[in-house]
């Protein structure tokens, strides 16, 4: 190696080192990462792999340290921004994932997304000596590294695992203990051993769960419709207490409804996004369990959802969502669940909005208008909203009417949105209810919103802690819990209680007087327990008080017996959804009819 490598080695080295220590300290004061200090080393050493492989591309010390940086900071700056928000770090899913980042965000965000992603591979290109041997060496020894990586991912991860840990259940710690980009390979590792490895017949026929199917039925003039509200980041905001909630947001005629019920609600899958997670439990019946978005890599087949079982029995199955039609690869997903229709965002008229989402009073005219003029019936009408998502945008044409007690942007934003989503909802409502007084009405919101970093808002007030290490059994419960209104024709309000938002489809068939026992059955929860599964752990209710069963603690409580369950579930729904659908085929019925 000559004198001029050597030293453009040495400068990148200790670059990389300092940008390393810099980043940390900077992010960790800022965003309140809690990163582990005596693991700063597993930091570097990630960060140094980009910088080495950016100087053999480049061969230039100012070169790789220009590239160097674009490259970590963003990937350290997005890492951070995911913590705080979603409370989980990067993994490989939000690289398969980015596109709809395109798509959500409008105005300088979107440009900002557009920048991030496209200006380092310009920067690569531009930098990279591509006449230079040694640019092509690294290239060959990238292109050997990351096949041999792919093939022999399950044993990289166990060899991973056994020398730097692995929380399933806790990846904020996961990532504070590896550092970025160990994480990232370790749970890219984790995710390809996976790949194409679905239940066999012999595991799906060892459950103990009954997996008989019968189709469902409904007398032809016992047809009635069916309306599904999903409302964007939408809960009881007056959980926060009076002193960050001084003004009650909600409509004395909600606050009414939901007393009616006996205050009802779900459990859901997620926490502050990953709306198509409640979506699809709330259609399919199945938990979701991993942390990704289930539409998008583990929804792969034509399975009889809540759409299709209706749209066999005759119903035109119609989802609405003014957003733009691939999000969440919503396309596909809508169609493999059994929607006949998907009226997206192109459908829309979205003149009347905040921000880039559409006000809900104007979403809900134009799906009525157009299941008016459309004249099917009966139908299972499934609605989901998108005002009162992130950032909660405000303008003159729907000024502020609510202050929060204490400063908080977000809330601010927040409690404005519910207090038009809310009292848009009940518009609707009165008119719903006096045009189809017999319909199915089932509502409810998809996941508690973002406040702030880490938990902001959540904590000041105990409902939740910085570190998921750190929540109480109740926490994991309040951090799952929104408001759900069922209303049964002219019967009125149901008294629910508390009920896991993968249930909902067995009850709606169950109000609809359909006698069967379709899949949905299949994940009725063990006697006396509601149990929600979160990423790499569950909790169970019981007798109105929740148990948290991580791995390490399954011999808490009943944790044993549901963690049985859970096990047998997640075969079931591998088989179903990704896997040959053995479990399907068990059944003499057709379920595809």
């Amino acid at each position: 190696m000559s004198a001029s490598s050597l030293k453009a080695l040495l400068i990148v080295v200790l670059y990389t080192l300092a940008l390393t220590l810099v980043l940390r300290m900077s992010l960790d004061a800022t965003l309140e990462l809690k990163l582990i200090d005596k693991y700063w080393f597993r930091d570097y050493i990630g960060n140094l792999v980009v910088s080495l492989i950016c100087l053999g591309l480049t061969q230039s010390a100012l070169r790789a340290v220009i590239l160097t940086t674009v490259i970590v900071v963003l990937l350290q700056l997005s890492n951070a921004l995911k913590l705080v928000v979603l409370g989980t770090p990067l993994s490989p899913d939000d690289f398969i994932n980015v596109k709809n980042l395109f798509i959500l965000w409008d105005g300088y965000l979107f440009w900002a997304v557009v920048a991030a992603s496209i200006l380092p591979l310009l920067i690569l290109i531009a930098l990279t000596r591509w006449r230079r041997r040694l640019t092509w060496a690294t290239f060959a020894l990238l292109a050997f590294c990351i096949p041999v990586g792919v093939l022999y991912s399950a044993e990289l991860k166990t060899t991973l695992d056994k020398k730097f840990g692995n929380s399933v259940w806790n990846q904020p710690e996961n990532f504070r203990r590896r550092g970025l980009g160990l994480h990232i390979v370790q749970e890219t590792a984790r995710t390809l051993s996976k790949v194409g490895k679905t239940p066999s017949a012999t595991a799906v026929n060892n459950v103990s769960i009954d997996t008989t199917y019968a189709k469902p039925e409904i007398p032809a003039n016992q047809m009635r419709n069916v309306h599904m509200v999903v409302l964007e980041s939408f809960f009881d905001p007056n959980s926060l207490g009076k002193e960050w909630v001084p003004e009650d947001p909600l409509p004395a005629d909600f606050t009414d409804l939901w007393d009616s019920t006996n205050r009802s609600t779900i459990m859901a899958p997620v926490f502050g996004g990953y709306t198509a997670n409640a979506e699809f439990e709330s259609l399919c019946g199945f938990p979701v369990t991993e942390n990704a978005v289930f539409f998008e890599g583990w929804l792969r087949k034509r399975v009889p959802c809540l759409p299709q079982v209706l749209s066999s029995l005759g119903y035109e199955s119609i989802a609405s969502h003014p957003n733009v039609a691939g999000f969440w690869n919503r396309t596909l997903a809508y169609n493999l669940v059994g929607f006949d229709q998907y009226w997206s965002k192109a459908e829309f008229d979205t003149s009347d909005a905040m921000g880039n989402f559409v006000l809900d009073h104007s979403f809900y005219d134009q799906v009525f208008n157009k299941i008016e003029k459309e004249k099917k019936a009966p139908i299972f009408n499934y609605m989901l909203t998108i005002h009162g998502h992130l950032p909660y945008p405000a303008n003159d044409n729907y000024p502020n009417k609510v202050k929060s007690g204490k400063e908080s942007a977000l809330l601010k934003g927040y409690l404005n949105h519910v207090y038009y989503k809310s009292r848009d909802l009940m518009a609707m409502l009165k008119t719903l209810r006096s045009n189809d007084p017999d319909a199915l009405i089932v509502i409810f919101g998809d996941h508690l919103p973002y406040l702030g970093k880490n938990y902001d808002v959540y904590t000041d007030i105990g409902k939740m802690m910085p570190d998921r290490d750190d929540f109480t059994d109740e926490m994991f419960r309040y951090l799952s819990t929104t408001p759900l209104i069922i209303i049964d024709g002219k019967r009125g309000p149901l008294q629910t209680g508390n009920l896991p938002l993968y249930r909902l489809p067995s009850l709606i068939l169950s109000l609809l007087d359909a006698p069967s026992r379709s899949m949905f059955d299949w994940t009725s929860n063990p006697t006396d327990k509601l149990i929600r599964p979160i990423y790499g752990m569950h909790f169970y209710v019981e007798n109105d008080e929740a148990v948290a069963c991580r791995p390490d603690n399954l011999a808490k409580g009943a944790c044993t017996e549901t963690n049985k369950w859970l096990d047998d579930i997640k075969t079931l729904s591998a088989d179903i959804f990704t896997g040959k659908q053995f479990s399907l085929k068990k059944s003499s019925a057709d379920v595809f009819e």
